[in-house]
């Protein structure tokens, strides 16, 4: 079975759109196993994103700060944030996927409920992602709503486009009420910052397979390395070294599992410095070496 990819842009930007133009949102059933090294790699887009943990643990990466999901738990991006995804255990994780353009919820850019509701959150860095529990009863009723998406979606009964939408933003009613104090401390999204992570991403996938010189890297976003360093630790949560490490290793992924080519031929074609190196990030990431991996039950 083909894995899935997310297609992105060389600067991590989701491409696929949502939904259709008329219908902006749409829900996804996963599992971190499709997914080619059984995790989402680092992205962002345009749209909210809320995540349902069905069974198992996913550990969510929003810029330096980790986030552990559990089964029964939800997990809401901002737009624009740069994430990422996998399982602490290499575990199967089996999640369903809400994504839904802001527009969709708010009506016309400019209105009241744009102005006062979401503003404060779309465009507010100090609130990259909200945590979604049943601890309370605020809690328990959000996900009891954000469950009942999924399954309008899922049946597409007469009119299910108009419960969605009145059942999405009763829950995001309740969930920025809940926050409404934290809304208050609105800090803007910084632009820049964003711009300079795309750059700099555009220019390790595109330059992945070679040696990658730091001063090279800051020279394209006109910083200092250790600015740099710091900003793209600050905006992913992994150093650049770790970045290029997992990023190899991924797209080693298909290559080892094809069987068509050696140890020495995958390091070389991903960029790694030696087979040893290699040998030991694929172990790290998936619990065995490359040459063992499809004799080992997966």
């Amino acid at each position: 079975m083909a894995k899935r990819t997310i297609l992105v842009d060389s600067a991590r930007r989701e491409l696929e759109k949502h939904g259709t133009e008329t219908f902006p949102m749409t829900v996804n059933h996963d599992d971190l196993w499709s997914f080619e090294g059984k995790n989402v790699p680092i992205h962002w887009h345009n749209d909210l994103e809320i995540n349902l943990i069905r069974e198992g643990e996913a550990v969510f990466q929003v810029y330096q700060k980790s986030y552990r999901v559990r089964t029964g738990e939800g997990f809401l991006l901002n737009r624009n944030v740069p994430h990422s995804c996998s399982s602490p255990g290499n575990e199967h994780v089996r999640y369903s996927t809400i994504l839904v353009r802001p527009d969709f919820l708010y009506g016309d850019f400019g209105s009241d409920v744009e102005r006062k509701c979401f503003q404060p959150f779309l465009q507010n860095s100090a609130i990259p992602c909200i945590y979604l529990t049943g601890f309370d009863e605020n809690g328990k009723e959000i996900l009891q709503k954000l469950n009942q998406v999924e399954e309008a979606f899922d049946r597409k009964r007469f009119c299910y486009e108009l419960k969605i939408k009145g059942l999405l933003c009763e829950a995001f009613a309740m969930i920025l009420y809940g926050h409404r104090q934290e809304l208050t401390k609105f800090v803007p999204a910084n632009l820049q910052e964003l711009e300079r992570l795309e750059k700099m991403l555009n220019y390790l996938n595109m330059h992945f397979t070679e040696v990658i010189s730091l001063q090279d890297l800051a020279d394209q976003v006109h910083l200092s390395r250790e600015v740099c360093c710091r900003l793209f630790k600050k905006m992913t949560g992994k150093t650049i070294t770790g970045y290029l490490e997992e990023y190899r290793v991924n797209k080693s992924f298909s290559l080892v599992q094809s069987g068509q080519y050696s140890m020495i031929q995958i390091t070389e074609m991903v960029g790694f410095s030696n087979p040893s190196r290699f040998a030991s990030a694929f172990r790290k990431r998936f619990g065995c070496n490359p040459g063992e991996y499809n004799s080992v039950k997966h």
